[in-house]
């Protein structure tokens, strides 16, 4: 034998006699069968998610859009806040951003128009951007005649013209008296 296993104190390689071996479980049972379980069912269910998330349709639309190469010269327009009826007159908050080799100069058609589908006022605007990648903004305000007894529901659109960019926004306009 060995110097360590003769050493005092030292164990003995074999236990003694009546001592109970401890077992290692198999794949068809025991801990190690559960723990290869956890990670399968967390699997399973991402998965599950995944598959339902993928069935929404806002969700589609958002995976294909993060997954579309742009063109490297593109114009951005969008709502810089959302569109309000401030003292007679809607307001309406508009950004710009020209990207790439994009014109730097653009037109805005600002229209308000009624749910029968009647243009109540126009504004066209004109907006020079400075630099790429920088948004150029404007606050448009549109009056309207309080004309109506009750609340109107109107849709601001907004247009770039020359480009196919296009923007709405269903607003409640309160009535009055005149």
């Amino acid at each position: 034998m060995s110097r360590l296993l003769d050493a005092p104190g030292r164990r003995p390689a074999t236990p003694p006699t009546g001592h109970r071996h401890r077992r290692s479980a198999g794949p068809e049972g025991g801990r190690r069968g559960r723990s290869a379980a956890v990670p399968t069912t967390a699997l399973l269910l991402v998965l599950a998610l995944v598959t339902a998330a993928c069935t929404v349709p806002w969700v589609r639309h958002e995976l294909r859009a993060s997954f579309t190469r742009l063109p490297s010269t593109y114009t951005e327009l969008y709502f810089d806040g959302t569109p309000a009826v401030a003292r007679g007159a809607v307001v309406v908050p508009v950004a710009v951003v020209a990207h790439g080799d994009a014109p730097r100069s653009y037109r805005l058609r600002i229209r308000l128009v009624t749910a029968s589908g009647r243009t109540e006022v126009s504004r066209t605007v004109g907006l020079t951007t400075q630099r790429a990648g920088t948004p150029r903004r404007a606050t448009v305000r549109l009056p309207y005649g309080r004309t109506h007894d009750g609340a109107v529901t109107a849709v601001v659109r907004v247009a770039l013209q020359g480009r196919a960019q296009t923007l709405h926004y269903t607003l409640d306009i309160p009535g009055g008296s005149s």
